[in-house]
């Protein structure tokens, strides 16, 4: 039996007993439809989708020159050559996909690129993932900040994230790794947001005050989850790398609907962190460098605390919410779904000792965590509620 495994099945009975505690088998206030889950290998993190893609591309100004002749001095044409811009070169496919799949999620490339007014944009089927953390959403899209050179991380407060082992790396493998955990760092950086936004809603409910409480709590763990995470990608990197500034762009919502704040918690904590916790779980498992080893066992720990802080909030909604929470509850656990098994294809294994696992790996990581951990308290939850059995489909 493996560590991840013990650890799903241990998070798995804190749910399960956290939601018996909450709920009591009587509360059901008459029936609410069945659910029925209908398989999705898209799960809590949405389905496939085609879309085009497009990046800026820093090349864009090149081959264009200053004054003296068509082409400019130096430009394609030289000092008064004739000509004008070069035609710019987009990024091939591989190229392409490395930049893209730098956001939040995978890219399937599916035509070469073109230059569009300063932006290189590719025809591509989009698989969003699962983000490490608990997503900022605006408009139902995730948002980070971008990633800067400079100092986020405080020595003093990381120190075992200082020092990784890279001296059996290849710079190759140093700069996928500084991507990989540069990403990770922008997504628990948007955590810090959520989580602000989260206790700013409890308040806006009339939440209890140590539902308030663990929220800014875990905000402030995912200020930590940041730190380490860039600290990692900037060994890495052979630079500092930091997040910008948060792109909250004016007002920030603040949803005063107990429903709506409810049906969030569900599927971005009770399901989406539940996940996150258990993945991590598989990259600690597989990481054997001492620093990476170090801040994955805090970010698995403290998942997990964020993960029952999202059933303690639904379950406290329910409770006092009346029918339309319920309902709003139930329909998001509606649309969980098991997905297919998939190939458990190894991870590169210099890799994964620095903590990153395979495309593939990561996604049966997540069907196993939602299959053997979510699915259980989410049945149980629905059987308290009075809301029918949960079948998901294999």
């Amino acid at each position: 039996m493996t560590a991840p495994h013990d650890f799903r099945r241990n998070l798995a009975r804190r749910l399960v007993a956290l939601v018996a505690a909450a709920l009591p088998a009587t509360m059901g206030m008459g029936v609410l439809p069945g659910c029925v889950v209908q398989e999705s290998s898209g799960g809590p993190c949405g389905d496939a989708t085609e879309r085009r893609a497009c990046f800026d591309w820093p090349e864009a100004s090149q081959g264009t020159g200053g004054s003296g002749g068509a082409g400019g001095i130096g430009g394609a044409g030289g000092v008064g050559g004739v000509g004008g811009d070069a035609p710019v070169m987009c990024p091939s496919q591989p190229e392409a996909k490395a930049i893209l799949d730098g956001s939040f999620g995978m890219h399937t490339m599916k035509s070469e690129g073109t230059f569009e007014n300063g932006r290189c944009c590719y025809d591509t089927v989009f698989q969003p993932l699962c983000l490490g953390g608990r997503p900022f959403l605006v408009n139902e899209s995730p948002r980070t900040a971008a990633p800067v050179r400079g100092a986020f991380a405080s020595g003093a407060r990381c120190p075992e994230a200082m020092a990784p082992n890279i001296d059996d790396l290849s710079a190759d493998e140093r700069a996928l790794l500084a991507a990989a955990w540069t990403r990770d760092g922008l997504f628990e950086h948007a955590s810090v947001a959520s989580f602000g936004r989260f206790a700013l809603e409890l308040l806006a409910v009339g939440a209890p005050a140590d539902l308030v409480t663990r929220a800014h709590q875990a905000a402030q763990d995912e200020v930590r989850h940041a730190e380490l995470c860039f600290a990692l990608a900037s060994n890495y990197a052979g630079e500092a790398m930091a997040p910008g500034p948060f792109p909250f762009e004016g007002r920030i919502e603040i949803s005063a609907d107990l429903a709506s704040v409810a049906a969030r918690a569900a599927r971005e904590g009770c399901i989406g962190e539940t996940i996150t916790a258990a993945v991590a779980a598989e990259q600690l498992a597989s990481a054997t460098d001492p620093a990476v080893h170090a801040v994955l066992r805090l970010i698995v720990e403290d998942e997990a605390r964020h993960a029952e802080l999202a059933w303690r909030t639904v379950a406290w909604a329910v409770r006092v919410g009346g029918e339309a929470v319920r309902a709003a509850v139930v329909e998001v656990f509606a649309a969980l779904g098991q997905g297919a098994a998939g190939e458990r294809t190894p991870s590169d294994p210099r890799l994964a000792a620095h903590g990153r696992l395979g495309e593939a790996e990561a996604k049966e990581a997540a069907r196993r965590a939602t299959v053997e951990v979510v699915l259980p308290a989410a049945r149980l939850f629905l059987e308290r509620l009075g809301g029918g059995e949960i079948r998901a489909e294999a």
